[in-house]
């Protein structure tokens, strides 16, 4: 597409200076001239266009969205740039209230409300992670903040999550997770004061 464009640019010349009696030789020479200026700045396009794909936010990129609902503990719809997203916490997992073919889990309802007071008449922003910002099902995946207090933080450290589905390079708040895990977890607080029910798989029995 860029050779078609300045092949295009270099006959105009051409026919221009081709209708107003330039002679052969003076056309040839400004033809080279002008190949050679478009070639430059072609690439100097390109190079700005690279510089600002290097430069596009990753870690750490920030976007305001608005509350639509508490889907269970760890998944919220919301508003995002007009339309409505469902957004899975980054790193944390909490028992399942909804999952279709699954009863209800200990806690999960419990997780679920926690998310809802933290959440409802806040202020929410996602921030994404160095990788991929959505997952199989679709969903955003994303640290979310609620008036700047980071909800996967909150969730793990009262005891309502597990710390869970790690996918380098997604890690950036992962051993601020896992200290207020070890802290949940010597205090026995909710999901863990009942033996054996967290593990590496999920929640059991």
């Amino acid at each position: 597409m860029k050779r078609w464009g300045m092949g295009l640019l270099v006959l105009l010349c051409f026919m221009f200076f081709a209708a107003n009696g330039t002679s052969k030789s003076t056309i040839f020479q400004l033809f080279q001239e002008t190949f050679s200026f478009v070639k430059q700045h072609a690439s100097e396009v390109q190079d700005l266009s690279v510089s600002s794909e290097k430069k596009e936010p990753s870690s750490g990129y920030q976007e305001r969205v608005q509350l639509i609902q508490v889907t269970d503990g760890d998944t919220l719809k919301v508003k995002e740039k007009g339309q409505t997203k469902t957004v899975r916490l980054l790193l944390i997992d909490t028992p399942e209230s909804v999952k279709p073919n699954t009863p209800v889990q200990p806690f999960a309802k419990e997780a679920s409300n926690r998310m809802k007071a933290l959440v409802l008449g806040k202020s929410l922003t996602l921030e994404y992670d160095v990788g991929g910002r959505i997952d199989k099902y679709g969903r955003l995946l994303a640290y979310v903040y609620a008036n700047g207090q980071l909800l996967q933080e909150v969730l793990v450290r009262e005891g309502y999550a597990r710390v869970a589905y790690i996918s380098p390079p997604n890690t950036k708040y992962l051993k601020q997770l896992q200290a207020a895990q070890f802290q949940a977890k010597q205090a026995k607080r909710r999901i863990w004061s009942r033996p054996g029910y967290v593990t590496d798989q999920g929640f059991q029995p």
